[in-house]
């Protein structure tokens, strides 16, 4: 029986933002790769990281225009 509270994991997954990769990226820590545009699925602490080096934003890409 496992002794964590369905709360305790509702709480965790509350933490986790959505940001936009701003650029393609590697964390090779992490062994992940990003692509630009794309939604950066991670922890706090790792996107504040990556915020602070310029690699992600919580604005969603605009879609890009089509040429006229």
């Amino acid at each position: 029986m496992s002794t964590a509270k369905p709360e305790a994991a509702a709480k965790a997954e509350a933490t986790l933002k959505q940001m936009f990769a701003t650029r393609d990226f590697n964390d090779a820590g992490a062994e992940k790769s990003f692509l630009a545009g794309k939604p950066v699925d991670a922890d706090d602490a790792t996107l504040a990281n990556y915020a602070a080096a310029g690699l992600v934003s919580a604005e969603q890409p605009k879609a890009d225009q089509p040429a006229a």
